[in-house]
């Protein structure tokens, strides 16, 4: 019997009858086990145990004071748990001089945690860490300063991404992370690093979405290359073997999406830009002709026509064409109309363009065009048509933003593509819900890519006109989406763009 007490006495004193019922039993457990690999299943099971996790973050606290394996895990449960009081602690617990794997380890972890708490007090110590010895550290450091996304985070991003020391993988990684911030003091940087080659491949892709990201502020030094007005950055891009063509293409992409009206005129001039190479000459009219529809420019639809009625290149002449229907000029419709004849393959852009912008007088063409389908008319062609069909019918039905805005929920995803259009082009702050909404519908083919696409392009409209309420909201919903489709190639662009529109609905512009 003595012996039975002294056992129920242990089990009490040291909690070890019965299993925790909650996140801070296991975390207290955690604290009194002696052994290092109970303290990690006690805090294994922290992040898996119900209840109230708040409860927990005292104990985890406790733990941050042991030694660096369970530092470790107890750093990820504090990230995970979003408490504000666990900030300090994991300051605390950071040793940033450390030369052993276990505590570059926990450092890493650390990192992650405060990022995942947008710790703006923690960025001098998250500086520290972008030098760290280890590279997974400093991956872990850049990315924090991303999250957190406050300006104090540019300097150490800069000397990140500029430095020849880092590995290219950690320069990309902060160039992502100045993107996050949008600071425009980080401009001047990115605009020269999207000119820059590291260990044999390009930076490009990682800057010009900071680029997008930073927005306005980087369309005047965009503007001055492309005009040849920039030297230091042109001698750059020479010094690195980039054309002056290849400059052209990559720079007029990005005025599509942070141009303003100063950027059109010179948009305009590169839809019969000149070069020796006729491969660049060819995709910077066409890029030109993409950005400008992605800017809306009404000046171009006069010359964007021409190149629709008289361009010998196909897919420049089909770009003009959706550019003219993301303008949303009717003036475009004459030319459109003119070129809505012959083969599928030169029928298809006109005819998808009209039916996002025409309305039942376009229906003969489309008609027109589905009675030369042979029998049976192949499946992508049925479908194409079929959606025509559909937005040109509900253009029959609406007269005004109100009405598109009604059939964002539409049954047909071809009607709901041109209701986004219709919305972004014509609504206000207040529509922005809706066209989110739209965006998170599931994309399973060509037909709801479009409706995610242009939703996208829509809410990114409505917000650069002026503050979308709930802003910051609508940005969380759009990268709940974008997390869950992590990897998936169908969706990889347009989602890519939905992340920078959810930044600049986070900063509110």
């Amino acid at each position: 019997m003595r012996r039975l007490a002294e056992v129920l006495l242990a089990c009490l004193l040291l909690s070890a009858c019965g299993e925790p019922k909650d996140a801070a039993g296991w975390a207290k457990r955690a604290v009194q086990r002696a052994r290092t690999d109970e303290k990690l299943q006690a805090l294994d099971q922290v992040r898996r145990a119900p209840g109230d996790r708040h409860a927990a973050v005292p104990w985890l606290v406790e733990v941050l004071r042991q030694g660096p394996r369970v530092r470790a895990e107890a750093a990820i449960a504090l990230g995970e748990f979003g408490d504000p009081a666990a900030v300090g602690p994991l300051l605390t617990a950071v040793e940033p001089e450390a030369r052993d794997r276990e505590t570059q380890d926990a450092n890493r972890q650390i990192a992650v945690a405060l990022g995942a708490l947008r710790a703006r007090e923690a960025i001098p110590v998250l500086a520290r860490l972008t030098g760290s010895p280890d590279g997974f550290t400093q991956v872990a450091a850049v990315d924090a300063l991303g999250q957190i996304g406050d300006p104090a985070g540019v300097e150490p991003l800069v000397a990140v991404a500029t430095s020849q020391a880092v590995e290219p993988f950690t320069a990309r990684k902060a160039l992502l992370a100045l993107g996050r911030i949008g600071d425009p003091r980080a401009a001047p940087v990115v605009l020269r690093l999207l000119f820059e080659q590291r260990g044999g491949a390009s930076l490009y892709s990682e800057a010009a979405f900071a680029a997008s990201q930073i927005g306005p502020p980087m369309a005047p030094l965009l503007l001055a290359v492309l005009e040849g007005k920039d030297a230091e950055v042109l001698e750059h891009a020479r010094a690195q073997g980039i054309a002056p063509g290849a400059v052209q293409a990559k720079v007029v992409v990005l005025l599509g999406l942070v141009g303003g009206t100063e950027a059109v005129p010179p948009l305009v001039a590169r839809l019969s830009y000149r070069d020796p190479d006729p491969e660049l000459e060819r995709w910077v009219r066409r890029f030109a002709a993409t950005a400008l529809g992605a800017l809306r420019a009404r000046e171009a639809v006069k010359p964007l026509g021409e190149v629709v009625t008289r361009a010998t290149d196909q897919d420049l002449r089909d770009r003009a064409c959706e550019a003219l229907a993301l303008i949303g000029d009717p003036a475009a419709l004459p030319a459109l109309r003119a070129v809505a004849t012959g083969t599928w393959t030169r029928r298809a852009a006109p005819l998808a363009a009209l039916s996002r912008l025409g309305g039942p007088a376009d229906q003969p063409l489309v008609e027109a065009a589905a009675r030369s389908c042979p029998e049976p008319c192949p499946a992508g062609q049925a479908e194409a048509l079929a959606g025509m069909r559909e937005r040109l019918a509900a253009a029959a039905t609406c007269g005004d933003v109100r009405c598109w805005a009604g059939k964002l929920g539409d049954a047909s995803a071809a009607v709901r593509d041109r209701a986004a259009l219709e919305v972004g082009r014509g609504g206000s702050g207040a529509d922005a819900a809706a066209l989110v909404e739209a965006a998170e519908r599931p994309v399973d083919g060509d037909a709801t890519l479009a409706v995610r696409t242009h939703a996208v392009l829509a809410v990114g409209w409505i917000a650069a006109r002026g503050p979308v309420p709930d802003g910051p909201a609508l940005a969380d919903r759009l990268e709940r989406v974008i997390a869950q489709e992590r990897g998936r190639t169908l969706t990889a662009a347009v989602n890519e763009e939905a992340f920078a529109v959810a930044t600049r609905l986070r900063r509110g512009r």
